[in-house]
């Protein structure tokens, strides 16, 4: 996935478009992941932006469902890199899927809510 947008365009689309209002405590995590929907081997590569123990946003980009099952790996995951809890594989839910555009390039952002933690 290509960098679509520039790090200030970014948090600006967060902090003018989106409420924060969540269940568990938000860490921002900057990581290249990759999704594929349930039960296909196709991936596609995505941007983590953050993470807490319910769920994690990304950017992707094309749109997703809201409702979608999908599978979420960390690419080139290393445990030794971030958090213990922090494992290499979730099933998750979309939830939420919002559209930002800058100048004429177009990203989504994706919040997924996870079904269950594979640990390799």
């Amino acid at each position: 996935m290509g960098n679509c947008f520039t790090e200030s365009q970014r948090q600006e689309a967060w902090m003018t478009r989106y409420d924060e209002k969540r269940e568990y405590k938000r860490y921002d995590l900057k990581a290249p992941i990759v999704y594929a929907y349930q039960d296909s081997d196709q991936f596609s590569k995505a941007q983590m932006c953050n993470y807490c123990e319910g769920g994690m946003s990304f950017e992707a980009c094309n749109a997703i469902e809201p409702g979608s099952d999908i599978y979420i790996m960390m690419e080139d995951f290393s445990p030794d890199a971030i958090d213990a809890e922090f494992y290499d594989g979730y099933r998750a839910e979309v939830r939420w899927c919002r559209k930002i555009s800058f100048d004429n390039n177009e990203e989504f952002i994706v919040g997924v809510k996870y079904y269950k933690t594979f640990i390799k």
